[in-house]
């Protein structure tokens, strides 16, 4: 008796498909990506907007017209990075919010959190 029973193989079976994600969140996490990417781009364009009436940050007329890259409409590259880092601080939000509504709970495999003793005061 041991890991060869019947019993421990079907306990191991159903511990798999209790694992196992369901393939729509997979489209789910994919349609996410995209609408992050998306909405990075977007806000990069009405940052480089709304910065160009306010003045915010200076940007370099270097950083908007790459004087090596002239096949690339004005500004585009330039968009492109600001809305990379959009869709970095965007996923950070995204992904602080789904710790708070989904906290880690410790399986059947994980150590629970030491219990630190009260210190006692020398004399």
């Amino acid at each position: 008796m041991g890991r060869d029973t019947w019993r421990f193989a079907q306990h191991e079976r159903e511990r798999e498909a209790k694992r196992k994600m369901h393939p729509i969140w997979r489209g789910v996490g994919c349609l996410l990506l995209a609408a992050l990417a998306f909405a990075g781009y977007a806000a990069a364009g009405w940052f480089i907007r709304v910065n160009a009436a306010q003045n915010w940050v200076y940007l370099p007329p270097v950083l908007i017209n790459v004087p090596y890259l002239t096949f690339l409409p004005g500004g585009l590259l330039l968009q492109l990075f600001i809305g990379m880092v959009f869709m970095i601080f965007g996923y950070g939000v995204l992904a602080f919010v789904y710790a708070l509504a989904f906290p880690v709970k410790l399986g059947e495999t994980d150590v629970p959190p030491l219990r630190r003793a009260a210190h006692k005061r020398p004399r």
